[in-house]
């Protein structure tokens, strides 16, 4: 078996679902192994909200799959990709723009410093930027997607920043890290199921896709192949299920068995069943009855789609590709109906699985599309470089024997990697500071002077173009000398005046 492969997490309210796989060089996602646990005591709306069962079944997911990934030999795992998702996820809208004192060509480093001083300025006590997408730049009067290389004295970037909450990062990597498989990368996971269901088309003409989940529905639109708006509304399928419990005092597992075999999101008086709906118990419930109480919470949820999409600033005449639904709640009868009757849209395709060829996994693997969250993130995360794999061992060796050194190497360089890029990342915010107070608009003297230049050669030091820096440090002293000789024109002025005034 080529030990090479990644392991990917999706944190869902009604399951933990886990699969080890890689993207081959011809595009096919090969499946090694894949496990799911029950969620439900342990995660609510996508969140983490016991963190004693959350390491439990972490620890079953992480011996499940080092056991099942080869019949032969025991896998050793380091690490795991595992999906963001969850209740207040949500997108704002920033502009950051920088000014230069003469026409300069814009770099591919200024870019990136413009993205880290958006996302440095975005970014909450309580709230993480996990994502930025570059909406256009104005270069003057010019609006450019693809700003470098063009001459300008000054950029402005207008960006869209992917939030969440702190503690929910900090939770998950908590949580695997003590559950031994600790987080390489936390991806965005809705934006991954996003980029796997739908079509270059769709995302270009515009669309509205939605998850809609147990406990949260997500919603995202996209136009002209960029992400425009993304929310996470927290409510799903269970609040279905639950109402249905609730109203005719049953248990949830024959709600929800009613709700999927009974149920419509959308009822038609014309062709609505009648009769009566035996319980288990030995009562009776009418279909009208139960469908009003369907149709009300679907009415809720999807009006509240409905909102997201006005939010955007987008709607059904610039959104031609319409709206695609997917996740366990759209499986509810007329459930497309239901999207087009509550969100005006005439076009809604339901999207049962990834538009990615998948081998491997037995027959009816991914039957009822729960694992497609987990593919999808395979297909985001391997670059073909990272590996979860950490060693393998005759079945008679648990304990690693001959390969624990090559672990250790293994582990060792991507330690050494990741302090790397976490070096390179702080580099950029520094310079990103450095420029902005560099080019703040402040008036000069011999202080704020000596600071610039100081500033100037640490900037030096740090390897970035500091030209455009140089430039402006210069404008700024000769502003200064400029001042200063007025001002003492000024004095001599006034004294002249006292001397030579008659008495």
């Amino acid at each position: 078996m080529d030990k090479k492969f990644i392991v990917t997490v999706e944190l869902g309210s009604s399951k933990v679902t886990a699969v080890a796989g890689r993207r081959e060089p011809d595009g096919v996602i090969s499946i090694l192994a894949s496990v799911q646990e029950p969620s439900a005591d342990f995660i609510r709306k996508g969140r983490i909200n016991n963190v004693s069962k959350m390491r439990a079944s972490v620890q079953k997911i992480r011996e499940t799959l080092e056991q099942s990934i080869d019949r032969k030999k025991r896998v050793t795992l380091r690490g795991a990709f595992v999906g963001v998702t969850g209740m207040g996820m949500h997108t704002t809208k920033g502009i950051v723009r920088r000014t230069f004192s003469e026409k300069t060509e814009i770099t591919q480093n200024i870019v990136d410093e413009l993205c880290v001083e958006n996302q440095r300025s975005a970014a909450t006590p309580d709230r993480d930027v996990l994502e930025s997408v570059a909406l256009e730049y104005r270069l003057g009067a010019q609006r450019q997607s693809e700003p470098v290389g063009i001459l300008a004295d000054s950029i402005e970037g207008e960006y869209l920043n992917v939030m969440a909450s702190s503690s929910m990062s900090v939770d998950v990597a908590n949580c695997f890290e003590e559950g031994g498989l600790p987080v390489l990368k936390q991806p965005i996971a809705f934006e991954a199921l996003a980029d796997a269901m739908l079509g270059d088309t769709e995302k270009r003409s515009g669309c509205v896709f939605v998850d809609m989940g147990a406990e949260t529905t997500s919603v995202a639109v996209y136009k002209n192949n960029l992400l425009r708006h993304l929310a996470v509304i927290p409510l799903g399928g269970a609040n279905v299920t639950h109402d249905i419990s609730s109203l005719f005092q049953i248990d949830e597992s024959e709600a929800e068995a009613l709700k999927l075999r009974y149920g419509h999101a959308i009822s038609d008086e014309s062709d609505a069943e009648t009769g009566a709906i035996a319980l288990q118990d030995g009562r009776s419930v009418g279909y009208s009855e139960l469908n009003a109480v369907v149709e009300a919470r679907m009415e809720e949820i999807l009006c509240n789609v409905k909102h997201q999409i006005e939010l955007s600033g987008y709607g059904k005449g610039t959104l031609i590709a319409g709206i695609i639904v997917t996740g366990g709640a759209a499986k509810i009868r007329d459930c497309e109906k239901a999207i087009g009757e509550f969100t005006g849209f005439d076009k809604v395709r339901h999207a049962t699985n990834t538009r990615l060829s998948v081998r491997g996994g037995g027959m009816d693997f991914n039957k009822d599309g729960t694992l497609n969250v987990a593919i999808a993130l395979i297909d985001k995360c391997d670059d073909g470089e990272v590996n979860c794999c950490a060693g393998s061992d005759e079945r008679g060796d648990i304990f690693g024997g001959g390969n624990r050194e090559q672990t250790e190497v293994e582990a060792a360089a991507a330690r050494e990697k990741a302090e790397a890029e976490e070096a390179e990342k702080a580099r950029k915010a520094r310079l990103a500071e450095i420029e902005a107070e560099i080019f703040r608009d402040e008036k000069p003297d011999k202080s704020r002077l000596r600071r610039l230049r100081d500033l100037l050669a640490e900037a030096r030091s740090l390897g970035a173009d500091t030209s455009a820096m140089a430039g402006e440090i210069a404008r700024r002293e000769a502003e200064f000398k400029s001042g200063r000789f007025t001002g003492v024109k000024k004095l001599w002025g006034a004294i002249s005046k006292i001397v030579n005034e008659p008495e």
